[in-house]
């Protein structure tokens, strides 16, 4: 079996100590999360884990299957990167004093469509938005300007096929969950 980045998708009530269970399912099995992104949805009382990983379809399979045993899981799937529209976000905190340096800094940040959010004296925020491999490639040539912080967020995505959170769960039954 091929070992690829697959992406679950899981929909789920909003309750305390969720995101331990779906964890555990994962350490059970020695699956190590790539990035784990969990937000809210369009409906009141539902969110949506966007969970990244790299394991064979067979396993990821399982682990769906033992997703939607979870009482509070409405229904997970897991997708293939051609089946996404996805980004991260990346935050760069970059240290510089040169006046010269500055200016070439924005240069670059204007050349790969990134953001300056603040700038003093003594450093400059950067935000960057992208595929994990643009971020990192970003943050090589932020590192030549001056110590550089990085962050990044986990997998934000959307899919496109798939199962729709208004076709698991019509208007009326979401007022059950609120």
């Amino acid at each position: 079996m091929q070992v690829k980045k697959l992406t679950i998708s899981a929909y789920t009530e909003n309750v305390v100590g969720l995101l331990n269970q779906i964890t555990l399912v994962f350490t059970r099995r020695h699956l190590n999360i790539d990035s784990l992104n969990v937000s809210e949805t369009e409906r009141k009382g539902i969110s949506r884990f966007t969970i990244a990983l790299t394991t064979t379809e067979a396993m990821a399979n399982k682990v769906v299957q033992q997703l939607n045993k979870i009482i509070e899981v409405i229904h997970a799937e897991y997708h293939e990167d051609s089946n996404l529209i996805y980004n991260q976000i990346a935050l760069y905190k970059v240290s510089i004093s040169d006046a010269k340096k500055v200016q070439s800094l924005d240069s670059i940040v204007r050349q790969n469509g990134a953001t300056i959010l603040s700038q003093t004296e003594e450093y400059t925020v950067i935000q960057n938005i992208g595929h994990r491999r643009i971020l990192e490639a970003f943050l090589t040539i932020l590192q030549d300007y001056g110590e550089t912080e990085f962050v990044r967020s986990g997998r934000v995505a959307l899919t496109t096929d798939g199962i729709r959170l208004n076709e698991l769960l019509p208007a009326e039954e979401e007022a059950h969950l609120s």
